[in-house]
């Protein structure tokens, strides 16, 4: 299979695309789903802070984004035949960085933080330009004002391209390759002014996990699952199904929003999660089923599921001895997978008696509630758990081999009953690369004087924030987190503006962040 390129030179296609990617495309061909955004704030060394200093400062970016290209060969490749029912990835002879690389210079009276998030959350709903160009699609928006020595840099990309935990990948290369640039030239091969030449030798692209792995199925897991897609409504109607929020297609509006918490009070919860038997994202998962109960009625959800979001790089083999990213959990691409869990009637009415009874004490968590809190979030790490130790075993990518049309499986799934009224993704602990600290109060938007970076000449980060554009048949409200090593966590949330009511989802967010501040605070 070969394609012409506008360069006017065939290149052969590389590989044919996965199935997470065929997954990730057809949801962005049907505007289904747009775009994913990592945003970190960089402490710029102080060499490179002056406005004078700005062409070194840019040439040092573009230098730094060059090598991580070039160690990510993801971040190199162009599609083709994308409306096919296998489209592959195939071979670019160069890359304008300009089409990359975005630099946004603000003035001393407008406000940062402002600015970052409405970037942020405008780049979450652009769509990428024409997939017939053949562009990668990645992009990063660099936010800068004035003398100020930090830098915002957004990383936006379209899903098919890499994952959530290969965008957390790119920005600590990224920030390796910064702190590298200072100590040489900022002169590389194949660059010319703002065009990438990449090498003529094919580039090696990782494996789908399906063409590394097997991914048995036992024979009752897959007629559940497919008994599931295919029973008659009237012979069961599931009530844990998100009824309650119907999948509407139009218009497409993604409704963003996040908040922030400190160090020191994030140790706090990871101290508690610790002596509950459970974690971060499990704890997450509790508090939105208290969340939920607490705001939707008993009579359209009388129950729940939701999906935890999880990475198949532990499961990968070691990476070949010629990778450029050296280690398979360093590799950027397509490896996720989801995890179900299920809240029955039983569990949610015995929530719901007791927010009903604790009404009076306003929305803080009873010790009632907090029982039941634990109780769930060490269940839900029980789940996980026993799910990272079946390793691949009767996994949903597996089930995804037998769908032959992409499309079409995703327009079907727009016409059923949504599933999961949440779903939790966390990308973990993110390496800055920084002894800053932060203050000790939580914020939901630190601005420039709530993180003070050490004086000197390496780059670090200093904060993260982690969001995902609308997801259109799946989870009414989809939470992502990350944090930065010695820094805090960010949670966000979005939902599709034309199938989630603002109000509940601006509830239930304030309800977290409350309640995440009481568990801190009570530690």
């Amino acid at each position: 299979m070969a394609n012409r390129l506008k360069h006017g030179t065939e290149k052969m296609a590389l590989r044919s695309f996965g199935i997470n990617e065929r997954y990730q495309l057809a949801m962005y061909l049907l505007d289904q789903y747009r775009g994913t955004t990592l945003s970190c704030r960089y402490a710029v060394p102080p060499r490179l802070a002056p406005e004078e200093s700005r062409t070194q400062l840019e040439g040092a970016v573009k230098v730094a984004v060059v090598d991580t290209i070039m160690r990510h060969p993801m971040l190199q490749v162009g599609m083709m035949d994308t409306t096919s029912k296998i489209p592959s990835w195939i071979q670019l002879q160069s890359l304008d960085l300009t089409q990359h690389i975005k630099w946004l210079y603000i003035g001393a009276q407008e406000d940062f933080e402002q600015t970052v998030q409405e970037t942020f959350r405008v780049q979450l709903d652009d769509r990428f330009p024409d997939l017939s160009i053949k562009q990668p699609g990645w992009k990063i928006t660099l936010i800068r004002q004035g003398n100020i020595p930090i830098i915002e840099v957004l990383l936006t990309w379209n899903h098919p391209q890499f994952d959530g935990a290969g965008g957390k990948v790119f920005h600590e290369d990224f920030l390796e390759m910064l702190n590298h640039a200072e100590n040489g030239s900022h002169e590389r091969t194949g660059l010319d002014g703002d065009i990438l030449r990449l090498p003529q030798a094919p580039p090696l692209l990782p494996t789908p996990i399906e063409s590394l792995k097997s991914l048995p199925l036992d024979l009752g897991y897959l007629v559940k699952v497919f008994w599931a897609e295919t029973r008659p409504r009237f012979l069961h109607r599931d009530v844990s199904q998100a009824a309650w929020c119907p999948i509407r297609t139009s218009p497409y509006k993604t409704q963003f929003r996040a908040f922030f918490m400190n160090n020191a009070s994030l140790l706090a919860i990871l101290a508690l999660c610790r002596q509950n038997k459970t974690t971060i994202t499990g704890l997450l998962n509790g508090l939105a089923l208290i969340a939920f109960s607490s705001h939707l009625d008993s009579t359209v959800a009388p129950a729940f599921q939701s999906s935890t979001i999880m990475d198949h790089r532990r499961n990968l083999p070691p990476a070949p001895p010629d990778a450029p990213w050296v280690r398979s959990d360093r590799t950027v691409g397509n490896y996720v997978t989801q995890l179900p869990h299920s809240f029955n009637t039983e569990l949610v009415a015995r929530i719901r008696s007791r927010l009903r009874a604790d009404a009076s004490q306003g929305r803080d968590l009873s010790a009632d509630l907090r029982r039941e809190l634990w109780a769930v979030s060490a269940q839900n790490r029980l789940e996980i758990v026993r799910k990272l130790e079946a390793g691949l075993r009767n996994d949903l990518v597996g089930v995804f081999k037998y769908v032959t049309d992409w499309q079409q499986t995703m327009r079907d799934m727009a016409k059923k009953t949504r599933q999961f009224s949440w779903l939790v993704t966390n990308l973990g602990v993110l390496d800055g690369n920084t002894s800053t600290r932060l203050s000790t109060t939580t914020t939901r938007s630190p601005i420039d004087g709530d993180t003070k970076f050490d004086d000197g000449q390496r780059w670090s980060i200093g904060r993260a924030q982690f969001g995902l554009s609308a997801e259109i048949p799946a989870a009414a409200i989809e939470f992502a987190l990350v944090s930065v090593a010695g820094q805090g966590m960010c949670v966000s949330a979005n939902w599709p503006d034309c199938a989630v009511d603002a109000m509940i989802g601006e509830r239930i967010m304030a309800d977290l962040e409350r309640w995440l501040a009481q568990l801190a605070s009570q530690s």
